[in-house]
């Protein structure tokens, strides 16, 4: 892992961002460039910045808080900004045909969906999934939803499955709530089908983290999820505990040291796909796709969350 290039690329896309973007927005786009392998360029971000602003009316979240995201994501595709953008809303639009209510995380996955036709699937696995979590099920479910309802299976059969894995962790001491949710969901990547293999290795990274005094807190618990599915060994974890406590002595991290841990493991993830074949590199890119899709969502509640709180203070 090369700190420098992190510190470089953190400081070019801050200054491009401005002081009045939250510093964790500024990590989770600095990460999506990284992981891409793309250099970040202040020009090309701020050009697809201003597509963004010229297409998007007033109450799109593309134009507010999600607007550096999706410029990175956009930015990093080496896509044409334009019939990018379109793409996105369309698949925004049939997510909604499909039954959900626009919201950010529409957004947010329209901008994970390869193609609108995807949207049905994701639908249906959404609505298996509130068949076993009622009142868990929402919103910051969606990106999961698509990305996971665009994998081959039977979805009645992958939502039970999630439910499977969430109960086995539950027992095992896991707290219970949203980040256990997707946790669960995320275990069920590689195949719909029940596998206590998948439940094994998320203990055993859990313990090994909870050894080297590596805080696993819940809003982490998806990254166990990544690591497991990609059969993380030793040497992986290992390394990702050295980069961990390198990242949190820096000073960018020194007040996110949740963000330290979950670049660390993307800077792991890379790692292992330059070290696999041309065919892996597609599974890799999903995964690496869902991680960043979690984080950015967590942006998105916190985000959220502030403006709340804005505008209940202004209207006391």
């Amino acid at each position: 892992m090369d700190i420098k290039h992190i510190e470089e690329t953190f400081s070019e896309v801050s200054k491009t961002l401005g002081w009045a973007v939250d510093k964790r927005i500024a990590l989770a786009v600095t990460n999506i460039y990284l992981s891409r392998g793309k250099a970040f360029d202040a020009e090309v971000h701020e050009a697809v910045v201003g597509v963004i602003k010229k297409n998007e009316g007033w109450t799109s979240p593309l134009r507010s808080h999600l607007l550096h995201v999706a410029a990175a994501f956009m930015a990093a595709k080496e896509e044409d900004v334009e019939s990018s953008l379109k793409l996105i809303n369309r698949n925004q639009q049939e997510l909604n045909n499909a039954g959900f209510w626009k919201t950010s995380y529409t957004y947010l996955a329209a901008l994970l969906m390869k193609k609108p036709e995807e949207a049905d699937r994701a639908r249906k696995l959404y609505g298996e999934m509130k068949k076993h979590h009622k009142f868990l099920t929402s919103n910051e479910d969606i990106p999961y939803a698509v990305l996971l309802g665009s994998r081959e299976g039977s979805l009645e059969e992958r939502a039970e499955t999630m439910n499977v894995y969430y109960r086995d962790l539950r027992e095992q001491g896991f707290s219970m709530g949203n980040d256990l949710q997707w946790l669960s969901q995320i275990m069920t990547f590689d195949s719909p089908v029940y596998d206590p293999e998948m439940v094994g290795r998320v203990l055993a990274i859990h313990q090994f983290f909870k050894e080297e005094k590596i805080k696993i807190r819940a809003a982490q618990y998806p990254v166990l999820g990544f690591l497991a599915v990609m059969r993380a060994d030793g040497e992986t974890l290992r390394g990702i505990v050295e980069n961990t406590r390198e990242l949190e002595g820096n000073k960018i991290f020194r007040w996110y040291k949740d963000v330290a841990f979950s670049t660390a493991v993307q800077q792991a993830l890379n790692d292992t796909i330059d070290a696999q074949e041309i065919s892996a590199m597609t599974f890799s890119t999903s995964l690496e796709t869902l991680m960043q899709a979690q984080q950015a969502a967590m942006m998105v509640s916190i985000n959220a969350a502030v403006i709340s709180s804005t505008n209940s203070s202004s209207g006391s």
